[in-house]
């Protein structure tokens, strides 16, 4: 199921890119916040995340379709222990990271109204990974005696909104994208911030959710038209 989902979402992507089409391509900052139940399981975090997208024009329509891979990094942590080795009592530094990727495919509705700016909706389809990386190190500086990743799943996930591009000169190529995206997965075994606890021999026991991710995300973005 998860190797149809991955190329479908490649053929779709594929499918429409076609030559000689109007092209927007970009980078967006998001913030993730989370809603409705999914709000209930975590609490008021911060879910910050990248995403880099490419659209095309597809011939006399108002109808963009391209795709778009995002990064997002949804809480870390760090612990410091004197228990990870038997027999030494050194302090060692222990980072949890929780990242999630996704790769959606996007169709957006942008009509050209001859105002300069640019009202859009849209929506995603595709899947997202989640994982947790943790890495003990002596400190920040030096290379990790161990790394491993400890909790990881994947989902569909679907996202649907819309906002505008303006211009950021008179007839240029160059916009600024403002966006507001609901989004949506199934459910998940993932891990927050909060859900490492370490007792006093060292040893470590991780709280594993299971819940849909569940975000408005608004989202800042710098785009070009190609």
């Amino acid at each position: 199921m998860k190797r149809f989902v991955y190329t479908l979402i490649l053929f779709s992507i594929a499918s429409f890119s076609v030559r000689g089409q109007d092209g927007i391509a970009g980078i967006n900052f998001n913030a993730g916040f989370p809603v409705g139940s999914f709000q209930s399981e975590v609490g008021n975090q911060f879910f910050p995340s990248i995403s880099l997208n490419y659209l095309h024009k597809l011939s006399n329509t108002p109808i963009y379709v391209g795709g778009e891979f995002g990064y997002m990094l949804y809480g870390t942590a760090v612990e410091r222990s004197n228990n990870i080795i038997n027999g030494t009592d050194q302090n060692f530094r222990i980072r949890r990271n929780n990242n999630a990727v996704n790769l959606s495919a996007v169709v957006r509705l942008m009509p050209d109204f001859g105002i300069g700016v640019k009202p859009f909706v849209e929506g995603q389809l595709g899947g997202i990974h989640t994982y947790t990386r943790s890495k003990v190190r002596e400190n920040r500086l030096t290379e990790p005696l161990s790394s491993g990743t400890e909790v990881y799943d994947w989902s569909f996930l679907y996202q649907l909104g819309g906002g505008i591009m303006v211009p950021l000169e008179k007839k240029g190529d160059v916009f600024l994208e403002l966006r507001v995206n609901y989004l949506q997965t199934g459910p998940m075994n993932f891990l927050t911030s909060r859900d490492a606890l370490y007792d006093d021999l060292g040893s470590v026991t991780l709280n594993t959710r299971n819940a849909a991710f569940q975000l408005l995300s608004p989202s800042l973005a710098i785009k070009i038209m190609l």
